[in-house]
């Protein structure tokens, strides 16, 4: 059975930890603090009910597709990662695309969730002056040794459920921060080669349980 490796923490990690973290808040009516509430309550227990599938990648790949993805606008991500080059792009490349960077942030998930622990975090409630469909709801993780750290995540409803597009960590934003890397990529040297670079990024860490830390620089 293949066993997740531990990797280097990260401002990715923190991102993508959170959903997988027990929270102490009250569940809020209907809204977007209702959904992040159910998706860390449902991963917690079910992450209680037996440990050992931690160890496990492909039981960990099941719990977060399960619990976790479902809650994630890959499409919105990934066009507002792309920017520009979402409307020059073609069909085909934009299918690829998502594709791929949806796997590269299943891997994290993959190691956020078997570097769980049990810390404390609080769900604020949503900010005023929001979009009608829209919102950002900042979360404040209390970590074991060091100071809190405070995440906001952007959502949206294209429909009836609440949506994650985007997260940031103390005003980083996980969209921005890959927008600026691929952005730079794909000018010097095109978005296939991009997308064919997290293909290959991709199928390694796969190939070795999704452990380690996630490159996504260019070269890797």
């Amino acid at each position: 059975m293949a066993r997740l490796k531990q990797p280097l923490p990260s401002i990715f990690f923190l991102c993508c930890l959170l959903l997988s973290l027990v929270s102490t808040s009250a569940r809020s009516e209907a809204g977007p603090e209702a959904m992040l509430q159910e998706v860390t309550d449902d991963v917690l227990a079910e992450i209680r009910r037996d440990p050992a599938q931690l160890q496990d990648v492909a039981r960990v790949r099941a719990l977060v597709e399960r619990f976790i993805l479902p809650h994630v606008d890959f499409q919105t991500a990934a066009r507002w990662v792309l920017g520009k080059y979402w409307r020059t792009a073609t069909p085909a490349q934009r299918v690829r695309f998502v594709g791929e960077f949806r796997q590269l942030l299943l891997n994290t998930y993959l190691r956020s969730i078997s570097n769980y622990r049990e810390n404390r975090i609080h769900i604020l409630p949503a900010r005023s002056g929001q979009t009608p469909g829209r919102a950002e709801v900042d979360v404040e993780i209390d970590r074991q040794g060091g100071p809190p750290v405070r995440v906001s995540f952007r959502l949206h409803r294209p429909g009836a459920d609440w949506l994650i597009y985007d997260i940031s960590v103390e005003g980083v934003s996980l969209v921005a921060t890959h927008r600026s890397s691929f952005s730079k990529e794909i000018h010097d040297n095109g978005l296939d080669s991009l997308i064919d670079r997290l293909a290959r990024l991709n199928a390694g860490k796969a190939g070795a349980g999704a452990g380690g830390e996630a490159s996504v620089a260019p070269g890797s």
